[in-house]
């Protein structure tokens, strides 16, 4: 069979299973094709005083992250950042974060992202890789990151930053014990930002200029470094305002379709995005940042996980929205104080099948509690800011958690409007029938060109356009894409 071939009869099968009339065959961008720096920027004209973040109680709205990230781009200007330049955040969530990223694209640069976590060899290794001209970092992780980058990337300038400058006085939610002050070190970031200019930087940032340099798991190995484009990133993100609804649009079969752009306006005005994954993290950033400063979202980021925290924001500022792994909504679900709190603001919760994958148990127990159906998330990768399938509207009869079951993978649902999946034998190349297990490729909107310094990873892995995954999946007759397993070399 031709890929034409596989493909249009791939495509004759979704037509088939689509999960809702009123949903479009692209994405939506309802301010145009704007970079997400330039979304916050027009919420911020919209409506300046709707609150962007929650930290804790403290309130900032959008026009104040808005400001405060033009003053940390223009802080790095006048430091001479040249545009692509680099710029490292190693930050658990915190306001900090939201500043330093949009700060850092506002002046044309690269914002690297480093897991807070990471140990002196690894640093080392991603600091030599990166070479960053400022990192931006708590003020418990400023000795780590200044020894490193002494030794390996002296030119770095180190900001430090902690808690406290960006909490409330009377914090609204728990802190975690971890949310301490370092002795010693004196706060970097909020005497910077006072000092410099709250005007809108000077410069052009274009859909295809470099927005993130991110990290792979590093399963074999170190890291591998790419580079996401601006376009990369509102591709997700416009997928996820567009298909992340479907399960609450109408629920059953022959549903007439609706004004969709009306609905996800009145949708979004009030949502609310508890940011608990980490949002260095590929996925944690596309819930906990991008798509919610993309649709002019409320987010309320929590630095650590805390069930009982978890539960209390959500209570508190009427979550509508978060993302989890599977096992952590179990925790919320049988912690002894859970009938303490009302939960039944929410509405969008997905999951991730890490520990545990999603039963119909969970989901029954979810849904009695909350009101809302719980789903998996989506299928994707570091190299695609993954979340590359749409998996809302599949709910009905559980269809989504048995075919999961029968298949023995996880169901992703079907690949966004814009995106291919193809399952091909690895030995042979060639295209797998349905039920076929294989080789999973993607070319995507999303995809990044290349791992970075690495020639012979990208030759195997970049051919043609399209991304040799290393995982392997299936599709099964009706068209539903489904995860297996992992051999990536």
């Amino acid at each position: 069979m031709t890929e034409e071939a596989y493909f249009e009869q791939l495509k004759t099968a979704w037509r088939r299973v689509w999960p809702h009339p009123s949903l479009p065959d692209r994405p939506l961008e309802p301010l145009g094709e704007l970079v997400i720096s330039d979304c916050v920027r027009e919420h911020a004209r919209r409506a300046p005083d709707k609150d962007c973040l929650i930290y804790y109680g403290r309130r900032f709205a959008y026009r104040e992250v808005d400001e405060l990230s033009n003053r940390f781009a223009n802080w790095l200007l006048d430091g001479g950042l040249v545009k692509g330049g680099r710029v490292a955040l190693m930050l658990p969530n915190c306001p900090q974060f939201y500043i330093g990223y949009l700060g850092t694209l506002k002046a044309g640069g690269v914002c690297v992202l480093f897991n807070p976590l990471l140990k002196e060899l690894e640093l080392e290794a991603l600091v030599r890789e990166a070479q960053p001209v400022a990192v931006l970092t708590l003020d418990q992780l400023h000795p780590l990151v200044s020894a490193v980058t002494a030794r390996v990337h002296p030119a770095a300038r180190v900001i430090a930053t902690g808690f406290a400058a960006f909490l409330p006085p009377v914090p609204e939610l728990a802190l975690h014990p971890t949310m301490h002050a370092a002795e010693g070190v004196e706060e970097g970031l909020a005497p910077l930002l006072a000092a410099a200019s709250p005007g809108r930087p000077p410069v052009a940032v274009s859909p295809d200029d470099y927005a993130t340099m991110n990290f792979t798991g590093g399963t074999t190995g170190l890291p591998k470094a790419v580079l996401h484009r601006h376009r990369n990133i509102t591709y997700t993100a416009s997928c996820l305002y567009t298909y992340g609804c479907g399960h609450l649009l109408a629920d059953e079969d022959g549903a007439s379709a609706v004004d969709l752009a009306a609905f996800l306006d009145d949708l979004y005005r009030d949502e609310v995005v508890l940011a608990a994954m980490p949002i260095f993290w590929i996925a944690g950033k596309d819930v906990g940042v991008d798509g919610p400063l993309f649709s002019g979202s409320t987010i309320v980021p929590i630095t650590r996980w805390d069930p009982l925290v978890a539960m209390e924001a959500v209570d508190r500022y009427r979550i509508t929205t978060t993302y989890a792994p599977f096992d952590l909504y179990w925790e919320i679900l049988r912690h002894p104080e859970r009938g303490r709190y009302s939960l039944k603001s929410l509405r969008l919760c997905t999951g991730s099948s890490f520990v545990q994958g999603l039963t119909v148990e969970l989901r029954n127990q979810w849904r009695e509690v909350t009101g809302a159906i719980l789903r998996e998330g989506a299928y994707g990768l570091t190299e695609t800011h993954t979340m590359d399938t749409m998996t809302a509207g599949f709910h009905r009869g559980d269809l989504d958690i048995k075919r999961g079951e029968s298949y023995g993978g996880v169901f992703c649902g079907l690949p966004y409007p814009g995106t291919l999946i193809k399952i091909v034998d690895p030995a042979t190349g060639r295209l797998a029938a349905p039920e076929e297990k294989g080789e999973i490729w993607i070319k995507s909107p999303s995809v990044v060109d290349e791992y970075l310094n690495r020639p012979e990873e990208t030759a195997k892995s970049f051919r043609e356009g399209w991304l040799v995954t290393g995982d392997i999946g299936m599709y099964d007759a009706d068209g539903f894409f489904y995860y297996v397993s992992r051999t990536k070399y």
